[in-house]
């Protein structure tokens, strides 16, 4: 644990200063604000939190460790289309279609005004590769119906709380269902499911294998899997890596972190 206590007041330390604000606007789910410091372009439900930030000199490299941690999933499953759940300033998309820009990727967001906002300022890919939807996740999943996806990527959040429907079995049946044979679910979550939690027995009635990785940004990120050859930490730890040398982001040391749940 004290590489995360470690990483958590670096990450202090370091924070950038809440930067100028360059829009503000409102929807009838609260405030959408863009704020700018240096280089740098942050998305803000509120006044305070990040809810994401990009480099403008390099936007395809993602800042934040959650998202850095997330794309460890696409080293296992390269196969298949992709669906973004919760799509923020689009730091997770970018960094995807960078990798591999000919893969389908599917985006659904709830707020119209994200969507519009993150295209405005934050260089989301204009490309017929890549899908938005303006819907609800859970809708979204029950309409379709014979998609099958190789990662479903979750990142639900409003300004202040992850949205609740992530940490149901009813929504992970559906992520399941909606994923191809040795597909992958990962879940951005506020906190580590201990063994005596309602999502760590939900997870393992639904998925066959679980994983996790604490990111030192207070976040843990969950990957899910129903595949019928049960993986090897080692191997999983081994391919994440790869993804550094590849150029997407800075995922090495973040792959030791991984653990079965």
């Amino acid at each position: 644990m004290t590489h995360i206590v470690d990483d958590i007041l670096q990450t202090l330390l370091d924070r950038d200063p809440p930067g100028q604000e360059i829009h503000r606007e409102a929807d009838e789910y609260g405030d959408i604000i863009v704020a700018e410091h240096k280089q740098y372009r942050i998305l803000r439900f509120d006044d305070l939190y990040e809810q994401s930030k990009v480099n403008m000199r390099s936007p395809e490299v993602p800042i934040h460790h959650y998202i850095q941690a997330m794309l460890m999933a696409i080293s296992w499953q390269e196969e298949g289309d992709v669906l973004l759940l919760g799509l923020g300033g689009g730091s997770l998309l970018r960094a995807l279609h960078a990798y591999n820009p000919a893969r389908r990727l599917d985006v659904v967001e709830l707020r119209p005004r994200v969507l519009a906002v993150a295209r405005s300022y934050f260089t989301l890919p204009d490309t017929s590769c890549v899908n938005y939807h303006i819907d609800d996740a859970e809708r979204y999943l029950q309409q379709a119906q014979g998609r099958r996806y190789g990662v479903i990527f979750s990142d639900l959040y409003s300004a202040f709380s992850m949205s609740p429907l992530q940490g149901t079995e009813a929504f992970l049946e559906r992520c399941r269902d909606a994923l191809c044979d040795g597909g992958w679910l990962v879940l951005n979550y506020l906190e580590m499911p201990h063994g005596q939690t309602l999502l760590y027995h939900a997870l393992y009635r639904v998925f066959t294998d679980v994983f996790f990785c604490e990111t030192g940004s207070g976040n843990v990120v969950i990957y899910a899997t129903c595949a019928t050859n049960a993986y090897r930490l080692k191997a999983l730890r081994t391919q994440a890596a790869r993804l550094g040398c590849d150029g997407v982001a800075e995922v090495g040391h973040l792959a030791r972190y991984l653990t079965r749940l």
